[in-house]
């Protein structure tokens, strides 16, 4: 991000020691008080973490002290819901159910979007790292099938109801990104 700027460089250990039970960064039994506790909501950085995943995509072999001139991002900037939707039904069919490829594969009873073998069904691996965002991504692609079905209860034909869900979709994504997230 900072090309001008030297590499971070310190020592391991004094990482790990920030990190360690009793560390600098380890509350322990301390108790809040009000100058301790924030007013943003907790969700905003697993929702900022998304943003992240949809509007950057890093291929490059991870190693250390990289160029960052040397970097290209495999998405486009957009806010258009890439990394949920992959590149949509004729792209990422497995993404899509079968029986019905307008409607996500999101699973009615689990907490993760997987198939039967447990691989997950996401647009951006980086969605199922862990279960925070694994979450927000099973929300989103619920959302995606609410307007599906929002779409043709109002007579939006079958062939259109996968853009019309996901074109809703991606407004009310914007906005939250637009008018709730940045300003927060």
């Amino acid at each position: 991000m900072f090309p001008e700027l030297p590499p971070f460089d310190v020592d391991e250990s004094f990482l790990l020691a920030l990190g360690r039970a009793g560390g600098l960064c380890d509350c322990g039994d301390i108790a809040d008080t009000p100058g301790s506790l924030s007013g943003v909501a907790a969700g905003w950085p697993i929702f900022g973490q998304f943003v992240a995943h949809d509007i950057t995509a890093d291929r490059s072999a991870l190693q250390s002290h990289v160029n960052s001139d040397t970097l290209r991002n495999a998405r486009a900037p957009q806010l258009n819901l890439e990394c949920l939707y992959g590149d949509g039904p004729v792209g990422h069919p497995f993404l899509f159910r079968r029986d019905d490829p307008r409607s996500s594969c999101s699973p009615r009873r689990r907490r993760r979007a997987r198939n039967a073998e447990g691989i997950a069904l996401v647009g951006d691996p980086r969605n199922d790292s862990h279960m925070l965002i694994a979450q927000m991504h099973l929300a989103l692609l619920k959302a995606h099938n609410a307007f599906v079905d929002d779409a043709r209860a109002r007579g939006v034909a079958d062939h259109d109801a996968f853009a019309a869900a996901a074109r809703a979709l991606r407004w009310n994504y914007q906005w939250i990104v637009i008018d709730e997230f940045l300003p927060t």
